[in-house]
């Protein structure tokens, strides 16, 4: 026989106990995913403020967000809104790694004549730009993932 303040445990952990589970889970997954973001950006940290002219340093920097696009798409969050936010931040380091890479390709293309220079220079600009735009896109996105993560 089953005791009535059994019952009641038992009905208030169905009642209760099922959101937590989720939010629970939620808070599982954005704990890997902000130990994903922080080991990946402390290991650009490392490469970034020396970078300079550097066009080994550029690629380097563009296969450490390469890496941590690997890395947080094995991730794969079964939390909705988590997935979505994280998309976002995917989209950002596709976009650091692929302006990294075309960074370095442009540093290295050593143009003999005045047009070919001034050709380089202005590619340059142009990524350095692109770059710039992509930091407050990459802010835009760390707000949604802390708003998912840390709901007020």
């Amino acid at each position: 026989m089953t005791s009535p303040g059994a019952k009641a445990i038992v009905g208030w952990l169905v009642l209760f106990g099922m959101p937590s589970c989720g939010a629970l889970g939620r808070v599982h997954e954005c704990q890997e995913v902000v130990e994903a973001v922080n080991t990946g950006l402390a290991e650009l940290h490392v490469e970034v403020p020396d970078a300079g002219a550097d066009a080994a340093a550029y690629a380097r920097i563009a296969d450490t967000y390469e890496a941590l696009n690997q890395r947080l798409t094995a991730l794969a969050p079964s939390d909705a809104s988590l997935a979505k936010a994280l998309d976002g931040y995917l989209d950002v380091t596709q976009r650091a790694a692929k302006n990294s890479r075309s960074y370095s390709e442009a540093l290295t293309a050593r143009g003999g004549s005045k047009k070919e220079r001034s050709d380089r220079d202005t590619r340059l600009t142009r990524i350095r730009t692109q770059a710039q735009t992509d930091l407050s896109r990459e802010a835009q996105v760390v707000r949604k993932l802390n708003s998912v993560c840390h709901p007020q």
